[in-house]
């Protein structure tokens, strides 16, 4: 019976460790698999194979948990951790490097965080006093099965913290700081004589110390998400504000334009009866400085968009008049559809985009561009399976680009501005990403940034 309890216990730490890991990174950390499916089942096989070849090892040759040597154990464990790290870094999306340190890092920090309930289990197991042989293996495959599912509980109250309003990748440094505090306090804590023969209240110290570390852990976790959707909420209030004055420039500009077109309407008999008179004497010269007087009087407020979308439109207008004062032009086509997108949500999107385009075609350097090419264009198309926003327009410095994502830093900021982040966490609300592309061109470089949604 005791072996059978020895080769349970053996069996739970490759197939927990190696499923919690893939778990952290996928809903802990929110780092995204090519293949969820195939990362998990994967991970499973890896486990249940390597906690088989333990057991196998122990079954043969018949020895003890506790007055053996471990080496063999360790060494078929470690192999298998090896094994399924290769197998998630191969499976994860982004950069080589990153995903190597990513995989080591929350192996480690699941490594640390077992070790946390491990020490738990064994001061609550060394309180007690145990009868028997058997009964005594009994309660401590319970307790570390019980201390599985807490492991297990706990790893998921975090991932439903995160999913609340911090649903980005954790970044690496932040994973690192972690796994350090984890390993000091480890460190600190655990290393200190067997739990069977220290003072109760020794036993009791360290108990409380352990679920303050994971407290401290869960607290961490909580703060940062209550952060974002603080900072959310008041790019929500900012984005608010902005898209109230742009529907009233807009509204103010549409009525400028009904009311100069109604006066063009009511003039017209009047101009008509004028030419008319001009023609019949012949007088083509003063006909022509007629017409062109005329034309002068046709240039109305711009609201020519027209998408489908009285937001889209209302930015597109703002963004125009913006853009015309840098000396830039702004051109549109196409409609919205397909596609329901909030006005929030719009504005983030579009504004920023049109907003970080004319931030980089009007810096000093694309001053003497051709006005040929001092042009921004914006295209709205739907396909079977997209829809699409682009924006393009000339920079003078390529932006560092990964994976078709920008990366910001200080120059970045000064040629795309800061609302990437926002259009990221909008398009990313419908399934859709952000994809940005940038061509070296005579002039400088043609940057293109494209939001891209399912649709159907």
């Amino acid at each position: 019976m005791r072996l059978l309890y020895t080769m349970i216990l053996l069996a739970m730490p490759p197939i927990t460790q190696m499923l919690f890991t893939a778990y952290a990174l996928d809903q802990v950390f929110r780092y995204e698999f090519r293949n969820r499916r195939a990362a998990y089942i994967s991970t499973l096989a890896i486990g249940v194979l390597t906690a088989t070849l333990i057991d196998v090892y122990r079954g043969f040759f018949a020895t003890q948990i506790i007055d053996s040597d471990t080496f063999w154990d360790e060494l078929f464990l470690m192999a298998g951790i090896v094994i399924h790290g290769i197998v998630m870094i191969i499976l994860l999306n982004g950069k080589v490097w990153r995903r190597v340190i990513v995989v080591f890092m929350t192996s480690d920090i699941i490594s640390s965080i077992s070790t946390i309930f491990s020490g738990i289990r064994d001061q609550m197991f060394g309180f007690g006093s145990w009868t028997g042989e058997s009964g005594k293996w009994m309660v401590f495959v319970v307790f570390g099965i019980a201390g599985n599912i807490l492991e297990c509980i706990f790893l998921f109250a975090i991932a439903r913290i995160r999913r609340r309003s911090d649903n980005t990748p954790l970044p690496l440094p932040v994973i690192g700081i972690v796994m350090i505090v984890l390993q000091l306090f480890n460190g600190m804590v655990l290393d200190s004589g067997d739990p069977g023969e220290q003072p109760f209240d020794v036993g009791i110290v360290k108990v409380i110390t352990l679920l303050l570390i994971l407290l401290i852990l869960l607290l961490f976790f909580y703060i940062r998400v209550t952060r974002k959707e603080r900072d959310g909420l008041r790019d929500i209030n900012r984005v608010n504000e902005e898209l109230v004055e742009t529907q009233a420039r807009f509204f103010e500009e549409s009525a400028k334009s009904d009311n100069e077109i109604r006066a063009i309407r009511h003039d017209m008999k009047n101009n008509i009866q004028v030419l008319m008179l001009l023609l019949e004497q012949g007088e083509y010269g003063k006909m022509r400085e007629y017409l062109e007087e005329m034309g002068e009087g046709l240039l109305v407020a711009d609201v020519s968009a027209h998408t489908g979308d009285t937001i889209a439109d209302a930015i597109i207008a703002d963004k125009k008049a913006l853009a015309s004062s840098h000396g830039l032009v702004l051109r549109s086509s196409g409609v919205i559809s397909g596609v329901e997108i909030s006005p929030v949500d719009m504005c983030k999107i579009l504004a920023n985009l049109l907003d970080n385009a004319i931030e980089a075609a009007s810096v000093p350097e694309l001053a003497e561009l051709d006005p040929a090419l001092r042009v921004i264009v914006l295209t709205f198309r739907k396909t079977d399976n997209f829809f699409m926003i682009s924006v393009v327009n000339p920079c003078s410095a390529a932006p560092l680009i990964e994976n078709g994502h920008i990366v910001t830093s200080k120059a970045d900021r000064k040629d795309h501005g800061f609302g990437i982040r926002n259009i990221e966490a909008a398009s990313f609300a419908y399934g859709g990403e952000l994809v940005v592309t940038c061509e070296p061109k005579p002039y400088g470089f043609q940057f293109r940034a494209e939001v891209v949604i399912p649709v159907g």
